[in-house]
């Protein structure tokens, strides 16, 4: 949900142990999840949505974070 939203709605991210608050998810390590499993979050929500109406695109990762596996330029 974090990935398709950038809010932890049912503080999954808390309960697995990964943050203590699910307001306050550190963006550096978003990314750096993003870009590694990033394709798999994408094929996984393809499979996930067959038959259904599949969230629309970019996700809020993919707009934040740029293309899974690839760093979005930044400006300086």
């Amino acid at each position: 949900m974090y990935m398709m939203s950038g809010f932890d709605f049912f503080s999954e991210l808390v309960e697995a142990g990964i943050v203590e608050d699910r307001r306050e998810v550190p963006r550096e390590l978003a990314e750096e999840t993003w870009h590694r499993i990033g394709h798999d979050l994408l094929d996984y929500m393809d499979e996930f949505h067959i038959g259904f109406r599949p969230p629309e695109r970019p996700i809020w990762a993919e707009r934040e974070f740029g293309p899974p596996g690839k760093r979005k330029r930044r400006a300086a």
